[in-house]
């Protein structure tokens, strides 16, 4: 009877030191935070929202976040932490729907297609309405069949949580407009294909120093009327990185080993830095490049760059 007593209290023991850690580090423990912002969206959990505020997220947690109906009705928007927070505090933060408004960052690059999945999934509209609200848009440059590809300016955007689909459409295009005023350039075809070359080089490479050599290259085979043989082209299509087979075999306008010249639409939407770039890129003597483990390699010939293919490791 004594050793039953005796487990019994050290199992009260430690429960009640489990407990008072719990009770310490959830609502005394605080961590600090310097101007950071949580996206809220479509189906994050509070699990998420831990890695992402790089707390741990423990037994005691779940059964917390369990009994108070964990996360239901999350509400979307972006949360502002600046400051100490205990885990209690942010959570209440989060469930009372203090939100920041609602940040829609666009990186650099980015194509239509991911920038739609994330307005959609930060409640900024569905593709069918950001479509439909493209169709009523007076905009000064190309976009035939309704193709914005290369106007959605990569920038960080803060909207008020009762923003319309048409605002932030308006917003994105408006910046872009800001970045290239259509009075500045008057041939509109021309400013489209350094659009055009601006998002592979985007694709391709990602320091400046690389994009002007690469852009004086594309722009080099242009003039000579080869292929640009970029895998970045048929990838944007596919959606995914092009096997070998498909980049020799795969008849399509964006499939710049099988079509000579640009294809229809850019690839993505870059900065104005690569744009401007582009537009000042001027072709010197080599004709082929390729990148192995973070460095860019250059050549004048198809057999020089053969040989820079085997001796980097990049060709087996």
């Amino acid at each position: 009877m004594k050793k039953l007593l005796k487990i019994s209290n050290i199992v009260i023991f430690i429960l009640l030191m489990m407990f008072l850690m719990f009770f310490l580090s959830f609502f005394i423990g605080k961590k600090e935070y310097k101007n950071v912002h949580v996206n809220v969206k479509k189906g994050t959990t509070f699990q998420q929202i831990y890695k992402e505020l790089k707390l741990n997220y423990g037994i005691m947690d779940r059964l917390y976040l369990k009994t108070k109906g964990k996360n239901t009705n999350l509400k979307i928007g972006t949360y502002k932490f600046d400051g100490k927070f205990s885990k209690y505090e942010i959570i209440r933060k989060i469930k009372n729907s203090e939100t920041n408004g609602i940040r829609l960052t666009i990186p650099e690059g980015f194509t239509t297609k991911q920038i739609y999945e994330r307005m959609d999934a930060l409640g900024l509209g569905s593709r069918e309405e950001i479509e439909n609200v493209l169709k009523t848009v007076d905009f000064p440059y190309p976009h035939e069949g309704n193709n914005f590809e290369g106007y959605f300016y990569p920038e960080t955007y803060i909207f008020n949580e009762n923003v319309t689909t048409e605002q932030v459409i308006k917003t994105i295009l408006n910046e872009f407009l800001k970045k290239f005023p259509p009075e500045k350039y008057p041939n509109k075809a021309e400013f489209y294909n350094n659009l055009k070359l601006a998002s592979i080089v985007e694709a391709e490479v990602p320091n400046n120093a690389d994009k002007s050599k690469v852009a004086g290259l594309f722009k080099k085979r242009l003039e000579k009327g080869m292929r640009l043989e970029s895998d970045a082209t048929l990838k944007y299509e596919l959606g995914r990185q092009a096997l070998r087979g498909e980049l020799k075999n795969t008849n399509t306008p964006y499939n710049s080993y099988k079509t000579k010249g640009l294809p229809p639409t850019p690839i993505g939407n870059p900065p104005y830095e690569t744009v401007k770039i582009v537009e000042d890129a001027v072709g010197g003597d080599d004709l082929f490049f390729f990148t192995y483990k973070g460095k860019t390699y250059y050549s004048k010939t198809h057999e020089e760059h053969l040989k820079k293919r085997r001796e980097s490791g990049q060709l087996k």
